[in-house]
């Protein structure tokens, strides 16, 4: 409820009206997103707003289609039965993108949540010169897909990489990219299929995975802060702070995966030794456990990544000592980095998910064990670990969900009154 209050509270101080009545309208919304279907004396007092202030806003997000009444709840006792309001947004839809190398996943819903449609599309960027602009292609073959009567407020563009500090930039070792504008290609194509409004948002993949897993975990996101590692052979990161990412001052916030946790250990990507990465990444881990060479290793998790996990997988539950022994002390050094990210954040919670979540029987006792000291202690008792049976890190689902969002934080910019 705080949260709702500070976000309106921080943009009504710097501008005047318009301003505050956006920031309002924005607060309704995320009290509806993270509370469910609420009377509007809770949402009122949730945000900080009067009855008749909410009344006027509540009218202006109903001819929007962003909000709807509920049929009549009568409580206990006396008194006239309540209508609550909850999330609408069916007209407007909204686009996740998830990039990988060769592959771009889409998946379509409206702004209320209904999912529409989901497509995997082939585009191998390394064959071309201009990644940014077959990324727009592959955005704007999917209008079709936008139902009839249905209107694309937002895409949000996840990619293997980190943005720059203008929200529109990529840089991506996986990609070959530095400093592509994926965000202007990406307007700059919509607008020429006659979409010139629609906001483009851009995202690290792992940040929106981690925005999903946090909102889809933990029953109370909007005020909670959690940690999530996940990945599909290597590891990717992010915190979430109150149901939203915490990007930090340039955008790099939540790189834990890069935390060093072993003085002498294996030469990541990064260029450092012994981070978290390199050292329980699914290629040194079959070459710790003995199961391939290192050249043979890296060829395995290239060409089926779901077989090198599954291999560790089905020697691990075959007893195998010595890959019973090499996740064990990837779960001692995946503990040391949350043990460092639980004393400097103090999570409500980690979730591990992705590869990790698949190893997590195997490494969680390690793992429990470095925190021991941790967690006696008063402050860190109550963090909880997650564990989530996700098959590849939920990188679209975040997608949406922050596309989503961007409706719901400009209102007044995206959408219009429809009655």
């Amino acid at each position: 409820m705080a949260e709702a209050t500070g976000f309106k509270d921080g943009l009504s101080r710097g501008g005047g009206s318009g301003e505050l009545r956006q920031s309002n309208l924005t607060a309704i919304l995320r009290f509806l997103r993270d509370h469910g279907a609420s009377s509007r004396h809770d949402t009122a007092r949730g945000c900080g707003l009067g009855v008749s202030t909410m009344t006027d806003l509540v009218g202006d997000l109903r001819a929007r289609r962003l909000v709807a009444e509920l049929d009549p709840i009568r409580r206990p006792g006396a008194g006239r039965p309540t209508r609550p309001i909850a999330l609408d947004g069916e007209p407007w839809c909204v686009m996740g993108v998830h990039v990988e190398v060769e592959r771009v996943h889409v998946r379509g819903a409206t702004v209320g949540g209904t999912d529409l449609w989901q497509e995997t599309a082939e585009a191998v960027f390394a064959e071309h010169h201009d990644g940014a602009a077959v990324l727009a292609d592959v955005i704007v073959a999917q209008l079709p897909n936008v139902p009839e009567g249905q209107q694309l407020v937002a895409v949000e563009i996840a990619v293997p990489g980190y943005v720059a500090t203008d929200g529109q930039s990529v840089s991506s070792r996986a990609l070959g990219w530095d400093g592509v504008g994926v965000g202007k290609a990406v307007r700059s194509a919509l607008a020429d299929a006659g979409l010139p409004d629609v906001s483009v948002g851009l995202s690290s993949d792992f940040h929106l995975a981690g925005l999903f897993a946090a909102r889809s975990l933990l029953s109370d996101a909007s005020s909670t802060v959690a940690a999530y590692f996940g990945g599909v052979s290597e590891v990717g990161s992010a915190l979430v702070v109150n149901g939203e990412i915490f990007r930090g001052a340039g955008g790099g916030a939540g790189d834990l995966a890069h935390l060093h946790v072993q003085l002498d250990g294996t030469r990541c990507w990064c260029g450092r030794h012994g981070c978290l990465n390199s050292v329980i990444r699914v290629q040194e881990l079959l070459v710790q456990a003995g199961l391939h060479d290192e050249e043979a290793a890296a060829e395995l998790v290239v060409t089926d990544p779901d077989a090198a996990l599954s291999l560790l997988v089905d020697a691990a539950n075959a007893g195998d000592t010595r890959v019973v022994e090499a996740l064990e002390k990837a779960g001692s050094a995946l503990g040391r980095a949350v043990d460092d990210v639980v004393g400097s954040v103090n999570p409500h919670a980690v979730v591990l998910g992705g590869y990790l979540g698949r190893l997590a029987p195997f490494l969680l006792p390690a793992l429990d064990r470095q925190l021991r000291a941790r967690v006696h202690e008063g402050p860190y008792a109550d963090t909880r670990i997650l564990v989530t049976d996700e098959a590849e890190p939920p990188v679209a689902a975040g997608a949406v969900l922050a596309a989503r969002d961007a409706c719901l934080y400009d209102p007044l910019g995206l959408t219009t009154p429809l009655r």
